[in-house]
């Protein structure tokens, strides 16, 4: 009797749901759009060669996200514990003026995990190695498109 029930109702469920779905070729998958058993060498880019104040300030999406660095860093890098030549030009009080560097905004100054409502008097070490979230301009084509608009 419980082979019947459930012979009957597998039988349903197909009839129902259609054939099976076809299969997804390895190639359709991500945006490489090779198999994913081959390791796709990635396109070229150039990293934005300009000095620091040359050219404009790429417009923000949000002011969540971290602005975009505007200049070139092959002159700033690595950044070490001992050297973070960001903070030469960076650490200035604000408010910007025109023609100056970016200020460091007062919410690299707070210690997240260890005083989350104090404000100290140094960068907080979470925030010295400033391309952890803040990238440079490339020339480097988009993945996928977006119509995002804030």
């Amino acid at each position: 009797m419980h082979r019947a029930v459930l012979l009957l109702s597998l039988c349903a469920t197909v009839l129902v749901a259609g054939p099976p779905p076809k299969p997804i070729h390895d190639s359709s998958l991500g945006l490489s759009h090779t198999s994913v058993f081959e390791i796709p060498a990635p396109p070229l880019h150039q990293d934005e060669g300009s000095a620091p104040g040359e050219k404009p300030l790429p417009k923000r999406i949000n002011r969540e996200t971290p602005p975009i660095i505007p200049h070139g860093l092959s002159d700033c890098l690595p950044i070490t514990r001992s050297s973070n030549l960001c903070m030469d030009c960076h650490a200035v009080p604000g408010p910007k003026r025109k023609g100056e560097a970016t200020p460091i905004p007062g919410s690299h100054f707070v210690d997240l995990r260890r005083a989350p409502h104090a404000k100290g008097k140094q960068l907080a070490g979470s925030r010295y190695v400033c391309i952890s979230c803040h990238v440079s301009r490339t020339d480097a084509r988009l993945l996928v498109g977006s119509t995002y608009r804030p």
